[in-house]
């Protein structure tokens, strides 16, 4: 039988206090479990980002009930700079709830808009597909508009390559019709041993 995607323990391979230096500064960033106690401050970063336009067909950020509930046993990290400030997160969603795609996430990404264009991003992307790889997933999606020109660069630059667009695929609050970039990001390691996983490209 194929073997199931093993559980997240809101663990950061290889610790929690995994750091990654920030492309521009001297300050670190520190990539910890997202938890509930952060979320005020994940869902300030995630209002801006619906404010902007580009990057969500959502109106508001949900309670942190309603968010988490839904992305129970997924990995979210969260970024803090060396003064403990919150940078930005990321987290995995289900892309549905079948069995046949337990080992598929799809990728959200926000950065604080005052912290952009300083790698808080990449290490964002980069721990949260390592922790999903530790989890057992073999394949990351990521849905862009076309016009989220930083999203899509950052997603290359990740590993992920353009599978597809989904035109006209929903409608903004102010009833906007948006086209979507799909891009895919197969693990080069998790389901090699399993005949039920496919290789990647």
């Amino acid at each position: 039988m194929p073997r199931a995607r093993r559980p997240w323990r809101a663990s950061l391979p290889p610790t929690s206090s995994r750091r990654a230096q920030l492309s521009t500064h001297d300050e670190q960033i520190a990539l910890t479990p997202l938890t509930a106690e952060d979320w005020s401050q994940a869902a300030r970063i995630y209002a801006a980002g619906i404010a902007g336009g580009n990057a969500t067909f959502e109106a508001e950020p949900p309670p942190w009930e309603e968010w988490s509930r839904k992305r129970a046993g997924y990995p979210a990290v969260i970024a803090r700079g060396a003064g403990g400030e919150v940078l930005g997160w990321a987290a995995l969603t289900p892309v549905s709830p079948r069995e046949v795609y337990r080992g598929v996430g799809a990728v959200s990404v926000y950065v604080a808009p005052e912290h952009a264009r300083r790698g808080v991003g990449r290490a964002l992307l980069s721990g949260l597909v390592e922790s999903a790889e530790t989890a057992g997933f073999w394949t990351l999606e990521a849905g862009i508009f076309p016009e989220n020109a930083a999203s899509v660069a950052l997603h290359q630059g990740a590993g992920f390559r353009l599978v597809g667009v989904r035109e006209r695929i929903g409608r903004m609050p102010d009833g906007r019709w948006r086209d979507v970039l799909l891009f895919e990001r197969r693990s080069a390691e998790v389901g090699r041993d399993d005949p039920a996983v496919p290789p990647g490209p």
